[in-house]
């Protein structure tokens, strides 16, 4: 992702490198697909800037002011379009667009804004206002974090839900807790290089409207709209990195890997802030594993809690049926639903198609039992999540044997 800051002599500077100090009275990200849906913080005066590890801006407040005043943000097509909010802290409230579920325009502050230290401010461009069934309903997002001083060297952008802000270095990432695995045998994933993974995971993974219609709030430009093709690539990604090319030493890998953890970072905090996935069929799903890779390889406790909590999708869509195999007990899939949904599915072919069988003897789903929905949207990426912990030997971490089993 092109990023560029604009200084106040109206000069185009290079991004400087992560933690270097440059002076902007504007800051343009740029977004991959087009200028159209470029977001630009502009301030009332000339402030200190830089960039974090991944690439994202942060500005420093004024010493006499405390603060940062911004006084544009654009694009800004009017009311119910290209919403923006500071410290986003609800998983079913959002101000970027009046077409997703939850929409709130009071959690949209008014401009000029004097942004405060520790305060991320998250913008969003909507997609073409006339598209009344858009899925999703967003181009692009990116992020401004405001300080009060200037972040360690390398440091990755703190989270950008809630109002804890910790600064981790990527400096202390632990690379040799990553295995190194023969790449020769995985010569199929061409397609699924590092520089993919690196920009795949470069723009924030706007992600903390946590129902099923947080699909519509994902943005195009960032990351897939539905939760299966996002557990997938998550868990591709992490895979990635466990192969022997992967070289730390390399600034392409080693951004890839620096990607990766910024959104584990960024989730487990959404956790740490109460935040769940809860099971819904695909849509929740794959959230955990990048949680687990950034307390493991940045070996920081309150992502490792986070990894550990039972939050996530996975934790609640596979179980432990005692009456199955005979009676000898089986790991089973299947979400927990009433038998009459059960049955409408299973008779009807509508309803929920995740349901688990309420006897507890085989797993549920839908149509022919245990076929294409596990096939396409549940199973398939947890069998990469489970291959991922495994490899990782983070059983203990992952805290959920059940669906290792499964």
């Amino acid at each position: 992702m092109k990023i560029v800051a604009l200084c106040l002599a109206a000069l185009t500077l290079l991004a400087p490198g992560a933690g270097e100090a440059a002076t902007c009275d504007k800051v343009t990200i740029a977004a991959p697909s087009g200028s159209a849906a470029d977001i630009t913080f502009t301030f009332d005066a000339s402030y200190t800037c830089g960039q974090f590890a991944n690439g994202d801006w942060w500005v420093l407040t004024s010493a006499t002011s405390q603060r940062v005043r911004v006084t544009a943000i654009t694009p800004a097509r009017g009311a119910g379009l290209d919403g923006w909010e500071v410290n986003p802290d609800s998983t079913s409230a959002q101000p970027y667009d009046d077409r997703i579920n939850g929409y709130d325009a009071a959690r949209r502050p008014a401009l000029p804004y004097d942004a405060k230290g520790g305060e991320s401010l998250v913008k969003t461009v909507s997609v073409d206002p006339s598209d009344q069934g858009c899925r999703p309903c967003l181009q692009f997002a990116a992020v401004l974090t405001v300080l009060d001083a200037a972040p360690p060297q390398n440091a990755l952008r703190p989270p950008y839900f809630g109002s804890d802000k910790p600064l981790l270095e990527a400096s202390q990432i632990k690379t040799e807790k990553l295995p190194k695995l023969d790449a020769g045998c995985c010569s199929a994933t061409a397609s699924r290089d590092l520089p993919w993974v690196r920009d795949r995971f470069a723009p924030v993974q706007l992600d903390h409207k946590t129902a099923w219609t947080g699909r519509h709030m994902h943005p195009k430009d960032n990351l897939p709209d539905y939760g299966a093709s996002i557990a997938t690539d998550n868990a591709t990604g992490v895979l990635r990195v466990m192969l022997d090319d992967f070289d730390a030493a390399n600034s392409d890998h080693r951004q890839a890997l620096i990607n990766l953890l910024q959104m584990g970072l960024d989730l487990g905090y959404m956790v740490h802030a109460g935040a769940k996935w809860p099971p819904n069929g695909g849509h929740a799903n794959g959230r955990k594993l990048p949680v687990l890779l950034a307390g493991l390889l940045l070996d920081h406790q309150p992502l490792k809690d986070a990894a550990a909590k039972q939050a996530y999708s996975e934790d609640e869509q596979i179980y432990f049926s005692p009456k199955a195999n005979g009676g000898k007990g089986l790991a089973l899939y299947g979400m927990p639903c009433s038998e009459v949904d059960y049955w409408k599915h299973i008779r009807f072919g509508n309803g929920n198609r995740a349901c688990r069988d309420p006897y507890g003897y085989i797993d549920g789903g839908s149509d022919e039992i245990g076929a294409a929905y596990q096939v396409c949207c549940t199973a398939k990426p947890w069998k990469y999540i489970a291959l991922a912990v495994r490899l990782l030997q983070a059983e203990a971490l992952f805290a959920n044997d059940t669906l290792l089993a499964y």
